[in-house]
C-alpha cells in the first residue's frame, strides 16, 4: 500500500468555500418525511422538509466558533436551502457522474482515510491501553531467544520449540535462573533474558507490555514474538501504580570522604536555613539555574533504579526533609515536593498523550497503517491451514519450492479471507487468497526456491499488496465520521461545480448578456493615463548592459530572453506607478531609458516606450471586469430561478 500517503494534486477551487458550503449532511427526504409534518419543517426545497436541527447543524459545521442564537440560524436559513437547491440542480444537470468530479472525490478519500485510521484508530488505541496499563505496575521475569525479524519458518519453529520446553521446566519448578542461563541468547556473555525492575506501561516495547499486562500474576505467556525475538513471559506481582513524586536533594558524592559536610548540611536546615541556601553551599549538584536541587519527578519506570524509587516513595508528606540516604548514586537529604495527581480524566489522558509523544509512539508510518488493517475484522487468516501449510514448508525443506507437490485439499484452501457483510454497499468484492496463490507469489516476488528460507512476516507482506482497494470501504465500515465527511465534501464540491458553471467562470458566460452589461455600464470602463514600457533584469550588471545594447538595436524580447540566460524581460503598459521600479516612469520621457533600479533584488533597466492617452475600454478589454461586475445580478437571477424551479418556501420564525 504504497500509496497511503500520496499528495492531493492542488485544487482548483477554494477550500474555504467548500469549507463553508461542504459542511451539510442530507438525508433521503423520503426517510424524513415518515417523521415530519409541515409543522415541524422551518423550509421546504422541492417539497422536502427542512427541520431547524439541520439548519443548526450546518450552522454549527460551518461556524464552530460563533454560537447558534435563533436571530443567526434565521437569517441562515436562506443559504441553507439555496444550497439545497443548487446542490439538487447539480444532480439533475448530471454533474455527479462526471469523471473529474468523480476523481476527486476518490482523491479526497484516499488521502484522508489513513488520517482516520491514524488518529481515531491507532493513536487512540495507543492512548487507551497506556491509560489502563498505567493503573499497575509489574514485575516479571523473561527468557528471550533472539531472532532477526526476517527469520525463517524453521528458525521461528525451533525457537518456538525450545520456549514451550522451558515453559514446562518453569512450571514443574525448575530455578529461573538456571532456564535463563541454558535457554536465552547470550549478548556479551549475559542471558539476554532476566528479571526486570518493577515498570508501567511505555517502559518496554509495546508488544513485551501488552502481553506481560495480559497475564495473571504466575502465570507463564506462549512464546511472544517481539523485534528482539521470542520470549516466555511470567509476572511475578503486581500492584496499583505509584503517582510519580517530584523531589529535591541535597547531594553528596561519597558517603565518608562527605560526612563532614553530611552532618553540617543536616544541622543547618535543622537551624532553619532556607533550602536553597544549604543546597548552594553544600550539594554536589548545586546548580544556580536550579537553586533548589531540583530532580523533577521520580517513580518506578523511570530512569532511576528501583532502590532509590522505593526511598523516594517512603517519604513522609508531612516532613520538610528526609535523611540522609545513600543509595547507588550517593548519599542524599531529600524533601517531597509534590505528588502527581490530574485534576481531571481529560488531563490524565493529555498527559499520557505528551507521554507516548516523548516516547515516539506516535511516530507512525505507512506500515503501522498497514498493520492495523491487519488486526481488522476484516482480514481473517485460517489458523488451520496457516498451521498444514507450515507443516508442509518443514516436510519439503531440501527440495525446491517450485516442485513440491502441493496436493489437494491443502492447495486450494483459502489461507486468507478479505471480506465483510457490507463490502456489496460500496461494490467491493470479497478476497480469497490460497495456499497456492501464496506459493506462486513467494516464487515470484521472493525468489525463494528452498521452504527453509520462508519467513511468516512474508504472509503479511502478501496480504497488505491487495487491501488497496479495500481501504475506503473499510474506513467508512469502521469511522462512521468519515462518511459524513467524505458526503460533505462531495456536496461541497458539486455544488462549487455548479456555481462554477452558472456563476463564475467565464468560459461558461453569456457573452450576450456581458456585452450589455457592459454598454450599460460602459463609463465604468476606462484607461487612466498608462505608461508603456519594457523591463529588463538580470543579476550580472555586465549581462544586463549587454541586453540592453541589443534591445536598442532593434533586438525583440523573445530574441533577448533566448539570447541571455537568466534574462527576465517584459513589455507591458500600467497605469499603477507608485512602486519601484514602475515609479520611475513618469520621470522618463518616451524613447528613456534608466539603470540604478532593481527588481526583486536584481539590477534592472527600464525603458519608457510610450504615454497612453486615457480611453474607454473596448468590450474585449472590460469582458473580464464587467463579468466580474455583474456577478451580484446573476447570483440574484441564479436564486431567482432556483426559488421557483424548487418551489423554496422559508419559515424562519419557526426556529426557536
Amino acid at each position: 500500500m504504497k500509496q497511503f500517503f500520496r499528495v492531493c494534486r492542488t485544487m482548483t477551487y477554494s477550500i474555504a468555500f467548500l469549507a463553508f458550503f461542504g459542511g451539510i449532511l442530507l438525508h433521503p427526504a423520503s426517510t424524513q418525511a415518515q417523521f415530519l409534518t409541515d409543522r415541524d419543517a422551518v423550509a421546504f426545497v422541492g417539497g422536502e422538509p427542512i427541520t431547524q436541527s439541520e439548519v443548526r447543524r450546518f450552522y454549527t459545521q460551518n461556524y464552530p466558533s460563533e454560537t447558534a442564537h435563533k436571530d443567526s440560524l434565521r437569517s441562515f436559513l436562506k443559504d441553507y436551502v439555496i444550497f439545497r437547491a443548487k446542490l439538487f440542480e447539480a444532480e439533475q444537470m448530471g454533474l455527479d457522474q462526471d469523471p473529474a468530479y468523480n476523481e476527486e472525490v476518490s482523491s479526497f478519500a484516499e488521502t484522508t482515510a489513513p488520517s482516520y485510521w491514524i488518529e481515531k484508530g491507532i493513536k487512540n488505541e495507543m492512548i487507551d491501553r497506556f491509560l489502563d496499563k498505567r493503573t499497575s505496575e509489574l514485575k516479571v521475569q523473561h527468557l528471550l531467544i533472539r531472532l532477526r525479524q526476517d527469520a525463517t519458518v524453521r528458525q521461528l519453529n525451533e525457537a518456538s520449540q525450545t520456549l514451550m520446553l522451558a515453559k514446562e521446566q518453569w512450571s514443574n519448578g525448575v530455578p529461573f535462573d538456571s532456564l535463563n542461563n541454558a535457554i536465552s541468547s547470550k549478548v556479551n556473555g549475559r542471558p539476554a533474558g532476566g528479571e526486570l525492575p518493577w515498570f508501567s506501561a511505555g517502559a518496554t516495547v509495546i508488544d513485551f507490555e501488552d502481553a506481560a499486562y495480559g497475564l495473571p500474576v504466575g502465570t507463564i505467556s506462549e512464546p511472544i514474538r517481539t523485534q528482539f525475538g521470542l520470549h516466555l513471559i511470567k509476572v511475578l506481582d503486581r500492584r496499583p501504580a505509584h503517582p510519580a513524586r517530584e523531589v529535591s536533594h541535597v547531594f553528596f558524592r561519597d558517603a565518608e570522604a562527605d560526612s563532614s559536610q553530611i552532618v553540617e548540611a543536616m544541622q543547618a536546615l535543622d537551624n532553619g536555613t532556607p533550602w536553597s541556601e544549604v543546597v548552594q553551599q553544600y550539594s554536589a549538584a548545586a546548580n544556580p539555574a536550579s537553586p533548589n536541587g531540583t530532580m523533577g519527578f521520580v517513580g518506578y519506570n523511570m530512569r532511576y533504579a528501583d532502590s532509590f524509587v522505593d526511598l523516594v516513595m517512603n517519604l513522609d508528606p508531612n516532613k520538610s526533609y528526609e535523611g540522609p540516604f545513600e543509595s547507588q548514586y550517593g548519599v542524599h537529604i531529600l524533601r517531597l515536593d509534590s505528588v502527581r495527581q490530574y485534576e481531571s480524566q481529560q488531563q490524565k489522558r493529555e498527559d499520557a498523550i505528551a507521554t507516548l509523544e516523548r516516547l515516539a509512539y506516535f511516530q507512525i508510518e505507512e506500515e503501522d497503517i498497514d498493520n492495523r488493517l491487519l488486526r481488522t475484522d476484516f482480514v481473517q487468516k485460517n489458523k488451520d491451514v496457516l498451521a498444514s501449510f507450515n507443516q508442509w514448508l518443514l516436510e519439503g525443506e531440501g527440495q525446491a519450492l517450485d516442485e513440491i507437490e502441493l496436493t489437494e485439499p491443502l492447495s486450494s484452501d483459502v489461507l486468507v479471507e478479505v471480506d465483510h457483510p457490507r463490502f456489496p454497499e460500496f461494490d467491493v468484492p470479497s478476497l480469497a487468497l490460497t495456499t497456492s496463490d501464496y506459493i506462486d507469489w513467494m516464487i515470484q516476488q521472493k525468489g525463494a526456491v528452498n521452504p527453509s528460507n520462508v519467513s511468516p512476516t512474508w504472509l503479511d507482506e502478501y496480504i497488505k499488496e491487495y487491501l488497496r482497494p479495500y481501504l475506503i470501504p473499510m474506513t467508512r465500515i469502521q469511522f462512521d465520521d468519515f462518511n459524513t465527511s467524505l458526503l460533505q465534501y462531495e456536496q461541497g464540491l458539486l455544488v462549487f461545480n455548479y456555481n462554477d458553471q452558472a456563476l463564475w467562470n467565464p468560459s461558461y458566460a453569456d457573452t450576450a448578456a456581458v456585452q450589455s452589461y457592459y454598454e450599460t455600464h460602459r463609463d465604468a470602463y476606462q484607461y487612466d493615463t498608462r505608461y508603456h514600457y519594457t523591463l529588463l533584469s538580470h543579476p550580472q550588471d555586465s549581462t544586463l548592459k549587454n541586453a540592453v545594447s541589443e534591445f536598442e538595436q532593434g533586438y525583440s524580447i523573445a530574441d533577448l530572453t533566448e539570447q541571455f540566460e537568466n534574462l527576465y524581460a517584459v513589455e507591458d503598459s500600467t497605469q499603477f506607478v507608485e512602486s519601484l521600479p514602475w515609479a520611475e516612469l513618469p520621470t522618463l520621457n518616451p524613447g528613456e531609458g534608466m539603470y540604478d533600479v532593481k527588481i526583486q533584488g536584481k539590477p534592472a533597466w527600464i525603458y519608457l516606450h510610450d504615454i497612453l492617452s486615457p480611453r474607454n475600454m473596448t468590450f474585449e478589454e472590460a469582458f473580464m471586469q464587467a463579468f466580474n461586475d455583474m456577478q451580484p445580478d446573476l447570483e440574484k437571477s441564479l436564486e431567482a430561478y432556483l426559488t421557483q424551479k424548487y418551489d423554496i418556501k422559508m419559515r424562519p420564525r419557526r426556529i426557536r
